[in-house]
């Protein structure tokens, strides 16, 4: 978990030093370590109204411990691969979460929809595939998005402007990739999900609300957040990845509302000038000696207590 934390801090840093070296400076006003991951209030990639205080909660680098914890209760183990459906509204959660994936030595097919509600990755040159392209090329990262959309309502850039759907055209050409644009949500649904249910995926995970993963029926916004065994399911044609997915035996973890996942392990909920010590977060693997040592000698001692009792009840 610790590794983990320390990774997706060194990609963090990353990404700071790339927005420094071109120029690339946050309207938002946020004094939090990692103000950096935060974007813009409103650009023409922007595709729907954010919480600057959610985005802050998320560059909390202890989301990439959050990520192994339940990659490990799953039962996942090195060689194990997973799923991951990402859009541009929380690049810090992203990060944090490839970083725990590397470290676990997961493989991953990963998507992603480079549209960002407000404060994400919405500034022009600094896109969720340049930040990926970044930590590939200077930092190491292992994996790459293998479909690219542009997100935006039903997963082909609806409701955003010409000028905002150019921009992703030229980030996606910049990065040497390919953009993929579908004619609807339900076609871009199953071709993810073709795509997905040939691979042997252990785990399915989404971070925000690109539509594809959550679906356009009307459960969408109910599915739940964290780690989720099983769901209540909807035959609704227009159902998303998450519930495909889980349809066919395969445990989610959906990342959406940010506060109410990090609540639970006592991720800090107000950072300000530092993140506060999450309280309910890391495991300690490593055994109290101490304890330990007390606990042997009293079940000796309760042995010799034993032994003696009997040999004075086999005397009488």
């Amino acid at each position: 978990m610790n590794q983990a934390v320390e990774l997706s801090q060194d990609w963090f840093n990353v990404i700071r030093k790339k927005k420094i070296e071109k120029g690339i400076v946050s309207d938002a006003n946020s004094n939090v370590p990692n103000n950096h991951l935060i974007g813009d209030d409103f650009t023409s990639t922007t595709t729907t109204l954010g919480s600057l205080s959610a985005k802050e909660v998320s560059t909390n680098p202890d989301f990439a411990a959050l990520m192994v914890r339940l990659l490990k209760e799953a039962g996942l183990k090195p060689g194990d691969k997973v799923g991951l459906v990402l859009s541009g509204s929380f690049p810090a959660l992203a990060i944090s979460t490839l970083a725990a994936i590397q470290i676990l030595e997961l493989e991953a097919i990963v998507m992603s929809s480079l549209g960002a509600s407000t404060y994400g990755a919405n500034q022009e040159e600094a896109t969720w595939i340049d930040m990926e392209g970044w930590l590939a090329e200077d930092a190491g990262l292992k994996y790459a998005s293998q479909v690219i959309s542009r997100g935006a309502e039903n997963d082909i850039g609806e409701g955003l402007t010409d000028e905002g759907i150019e921009i992703i055209k030229v980030a996606v050409s910049r990065n040497n990739r390919q953009l993929y644009l579908p004619e609807s949500l339900i076609e871009s649904i199953h071709y993810k999900l073709k795509i997905f249910s040939s691979e042997d995926i252990a785990v399915f995970i989404n971070i925000g609300g690109n539509q594809s993963a959550l679906g356009g029926c009307s459960h969408a916004a109910s599915l739940p957040n964290g780690f989720n065994m099983e769901l209540k399911l909807c035959n609704d044609p227009d159902r998303g990845l998450v519930q495909e997915m889980n349809a066919k035996g395969i445990p989610v973890i959906n990342m959406l509302n940010i506060k109410d996942l990090a609540y639970p392990y006592g991720i800090d909920l107000l950072p300000g000038l530092d993140y506060a010590k999450s309280t309910n977060l890391f495991i300690d693997q490593k055994p109290n000696k101490k304890a330990l040592l007390i606990t042997l000698l009293i079940g000796f001692l309760g042995m010799i207590i034993l032994f003696w009792s009997v040999e004075k009840i086999h005397s009488i």
